[in-house]
């Protein structure tokens, strides 16, 4: 009987590590391997820890407690570029390649940097021979040697993130980390650069940090999944997509705590907001795919989706601050194509960004005067300072204290209302629910349930089964594509609909 062969010894531990900003925890207690020949997924929702992490990894965030170790050697304490030399590399999501040189010059110049660990010392040195060969030779490695003279100003995304990976490579790291190296591409790119990915998993170990988790569970060996900071699944593929709680955090469970509270639909008939087959780019990336979807009087529609589907860049595009490229937007009537986002906000469309945006310094009477600025104008409801209070009365409470004093709920509160205080048709609510307490939460969805009256809504928000309990139809988004729109009610009920709908 033959011996069972010895995992080999990890190239990347990663043990109870701990990262903390102030009084919040981004990151507890994580741990993980990744082995050599291996290539561990990193995946979950938004604001599970996932890039805190990686940085962590790199040095661009010091870990507050645990253990990073290469090789066995403790890296935890040392500088980023120390951990460059010690054999660290990574693929940053947002490429930013020297646009005044060539291609093959922009990977010459990493491979100059794995002699000196510094980007401003190889702009410095000379591209001898030998760079300039090794150069050549990680874009015959990623497939696009054929670009190697040109600008990479004139390049499309998907040949930019394989330089990216070009420039890493150069490095001669002994493991890649990628962070997202598929967004943005459309789907044959995304196929292409995907099985790169996997290629180069089989010479060189890869952490790979991606919101695409179809194509994670496509290539990977091994997933580690995060939610909230923690580690929730450490294993392999089919544990991952198996798992019962890795699809609670990125579909819910089905719970219906507050969806016998939800008043009765008060949509009406005609059409408040239209999108017709809606384009948008970031750069050169394509994010948004012919939307094209309507939203009633009153009316509170989801926009759900997995990860990078396009919900948030949904959102700035309505109301201006990322322009659609093609498509129509009609609210009320009115053509909103062109509008930059004081002009739409002006229209009656109000956007609550994730995270708030509230002035620090700045009391929650001056927060909510700024909201009302050249917005009274009739376009919408009008909201003075009763009205708020009857939908918030924390806020009567909280009039003068300065905004970032308040409670995270206070704070989401407030920027709701400032917000509404415009003449207001529309509002667009982005991870609303996103870090607060349960009774907070309620009180939130209890507020947005006693608006239906009032206006319509459009609501991101990971707590799907919230969004689902408290909206009247859900518009789902996949690789910025609208893939289904129906009642919200039926999502909410039907778990095996919403497994179909929203999962793989």
């Amino acid at each position: 009987m033959s011996a069972t062969p010895a995992m080999p010894a990890p190239l990347l531990r990663v043990s109870d590590v701990t990262v903390r900003f102030g009084g919040l925890t981004a990151i507890d207690s994580v741990s993980f391997d990744v082995r050599p020949g291996e290539l561990l997924g990193l995946i979950g929702p938004n604001g599970a820890g996932k890039t805190t992490m990686l940085r962590s990894i790199t040095g661009v965030v010091r870990a507050t407690e645990g253990r990073v170790e290469l090789d066995g050697q403790r890296i935890e304490g040392l500088p980023i570029d120390r951990r460059i030399l010690r054999g660290l590399s990574l693929s940053q999501q947002l490429v930013k390649p020297l646009r005044e040189i060539s291609v093959i010059d922009n990977v010459a110049l990493a491979a100059g940097s794995a002699k000196t660990a510094s980007p401003l010392k190889s702009l410095l040195h000379v591209a001898r021979h030998e760079e300039l060969a090794m150069a050549r030779k990680m874009l015959e490695r990623v497939g696009i040697a054929q670009h190697a003279e040109q600008s990479p100003a004139i390049q499309p995304l998907g040949v930019l993130k394989r330089l990216e990976m070009a420039r890493a490579l150069a490095l001669k790291p002994r493991l890649l980390l990628l962070d997202e190296p598929l967004a943005g591409l459309a789907a044959a790119e995304r196929e292409r650069v995907g099985n790169l990915i996997h290629a180069i998993s089989r010479q060189l170990p890869v952490l790979l940090v991606e919101h695409d988790i179809d194509r994670v569970f496509q290539i990977a060996d091994a997933v580690t999944v995060m939610n909230e900071g923690a580690v929730l699944v450490d294993g392999d593929v089919e544990t991952a997509r198996g798992s019962a709680e890795v699809q609670a955090v990125y579909i819910g469970a089905g719970s219906h705590a507050l969806a016998g509270a939800v008043g009765a639909s008060q949509a009406g008939e005609a059409d408040l907001l239209t999108l017709r087959d809606v384009d948008t780019y970031y750069g050169k990336s394509h994010i948004l795919r012919g939307v094209s979807f309507d939203v009633k009087e009153r009316e509170i529609v989801a926009l759900l989706g997995r990860n990078g589907a396009g919900k948030s860049t949904l959102l700035k595009t309505l109301v201006g601050i990322a322009p659609h490229a093609a498509g129509q937007i009609v609210l009320a009537g009115q053509s909103l194509d062109g509008l930059d986002s004081a002009a739409v906000t002006r229209r009656g469309v109000s956007y609550v960004p994730q995270g708030r945006g509230l002035f620090a310094g700045m009391t929650v009477a001056e927060n909510l005067e700024l909201g009302r600025l050249r917005r009274r104008n009739g376009a919408g409801i009008h909201w003075d300072e009763e009205k708020i209070f009857e939908f918030f009365p924390r806020i009567r409470e909280r009039w003068r204290s300065p905004a970032d004093y308040l409670s995270g709920g206070e704070q989401q509160m407030v920027a709701v209302a400032r917000a509404l205080t415009g003449d207001t048709r529309v509002l667009l609510l982005d991870e609303p629910f996103e870090g607060l307490a349960p009774a907070v939460v309620e009180e939130l969805f209890l507020a947005f349930d006693k608006l239906r009256r009032e206006i319509s809504i459009i609501i991101v928000d990971h707590h799907l089964d919230l969004a689902l309990a408290l909206s009247d139809r859900t518009v789902a988004l996949e690789r910025g594509a609208v893939t289904h729109v129906g009642p919200s009610r039926a999502l909410l009920d039907d778990l095996d609909l919403r497994r179909q709908v929203l999962w793989l």
